[in-house]
Order: structure tokens, then C-alpha cells, then sequence
């Protein structure tokens, strides 16, 4: 983190992609994303399960790479947020244990919510057309379901539907963190994120969405 964050700062950067103007998107109809930005790309090929020897008598196996993601997106409309993501090959079954979960940190402020995200979604399997949204409690790995929300899955993507206010959000300039994980083992230890399934952005990284008019970056 301390290597990207010294490379930024005196080799510089692509210039990030502004958000795009609002729109309300039609869940189910993946094809009306086309125009909306930034995308959030997400390196692939990093699900392969682990069958090794290690040093001496160790031997390593990990099979928990599931579905590999490999890009994002955000939307917003005066009442929702929307929410997509895409893996390289088609999704697993919605009903599968810690399923394509959105961590959401909606004041980026790390010393509310664990470890700086105030909302989950999709924590709990989904029921029917529905995908649950949970608020944290306490700072701790302890969440608290406080309404539901539309999703949609076509393949490889992956499309959620969240009000302004599930999440407070009010305004025109929004500016929230973001990360999505996939078959996370060790629930309420970060450094899962280094080791199991699949995480985007990795590690402790989190993609920022900003539709805010004074500065626009992610």
C-alpha cells in the first residue's frame, strides 16, 4: 500500500474517470450500464485453487476460489444507488455460502462500522428477488438487517438496488468507499481478504465512487 500510494504521488496516474450523469437503471437489463462509468476493472485470474508442498513436511491446499471478479460499476438516480459487477465466467448459485458480498463504507471514516464499513449486503443468502441489507453494530463483525432490496443475476453480472435511504445518502454529491468478496472463510477477519475466495479491489484496498462537483476520482 505504502509502494502504490509513493508511485502515485511522484510518477503519477491515468487520470481517473468522472462519474457519469445520473440515470436510473432497470434491474435485469444489464445492457443499460453501456454508458455509465467509471469502471472499476479488477485484475482476473486469481481464483485458482492451491494444491502444493510447502517447506519440510507442509502442504498447502486451498480450493476456495469461486467466482472470479473482474470489473464494476456504479449508478444513482434522486432515489437509488445501483450496483454492478461482472466475473469471467458465470456466477455461482446465489445460495451459496458468503456469496458476493458488498461492504460499503459510507462516511469513509475507518473508525466507524468494522473496519470502516457502515453497511452489508448480501451477508445473508438472498431470498426470492430480494437481497438483504445489514447496518454494523458497534464496530464489531455484528450486523443488524435493516431492509431489503432488489437484485438481479444474468450470467456473470451481478446487479443490486439500493434506496438513497437505506444507506442515508441525501444530496446531489455523494462520495462513498466500496469493496465486493467473494467466499470469504473467516468472517470478522480482515486479512481474509489476503487469503480466501476472491476480493475487488485486493487486500485492504477499496474503490471510491464520487459524483461530487467539486472533485470527481476513484
Amino acid at each position: 500500500m505504502q509502494m502504490i500510494d509513493n508511485i502515485r504521488k511522484f510518477k503519477g496516474m491515468v487520470a481517473p474517470e468522472k462519474a457519469s450523469v445520473p440515470k436510473t437503471i432497470k434491474i435485469g437489463k444489464t445492457d443499460g450500464w453501456t454508458d455509465v462509468a467509471p469502471y472499476y476493472k479488477h485484475y482476473k485470474g486469481n481464483t485458482m485453487h492451491r494444491d502444493h508442498r510447502g517447506r519440510y513436511d507442509q502442504y498447502y491446499t486451498n480450493n476456495t476460489g469461486r467466482n472470479d471478479i473482474t470489473g464494476a460499476k456504479v449508478a444513482r438516480d434522486d432515489k437509488n444507488i445501483y450496483f454492478l459487477v461482472e466475473t469471467a465466467e458465470k456466477l455461482t448459485s446465489p445460495k451459496d455460502r458468503n456469496w458476493m458480498m458488498l461492504l460499503i463504507d459510507i462516511d469513509r471514516n475507518k473508525s466507524t462500522g468494522w473496519n470502516g464499513y457502515d453497511f452489508i449486503v448480501n451477508r445473508v443468502s438472498p431470498k426470492s428477488k430480494k437481497v438483504i441489507v445489514e447496518k454494523n453494530i458497534g464496530g464489531r463483525w455484528e450486523w443488524e438487517k435493516i431492509g431489503e432490496s432488489e437484485f438481479a443475476v444474468n450470467n456473470n453480472k451481478l446487479e443490486i438496488e439500493i434506496t438513497r435511504q437505506l444507506l442515508n445518502l441525501v444530496g446531489r454529491d455523494i462520495e462513498f468507499e466500496f469493496k465486493w468478496n467473494d467466499n470469504m472463510q473467516e468472517n470478522g477477519n480482515i486479512m481474509d481478504f489476503y487469503v480466501n475466495g476472491d476480493t475487488a479491489p485486493g487486500g485492504r484496498f477499496n474503490f471510491v465512487y464520487s459524483a461530487n462537483s467539486e472533485k470527481q476520482y476513484y
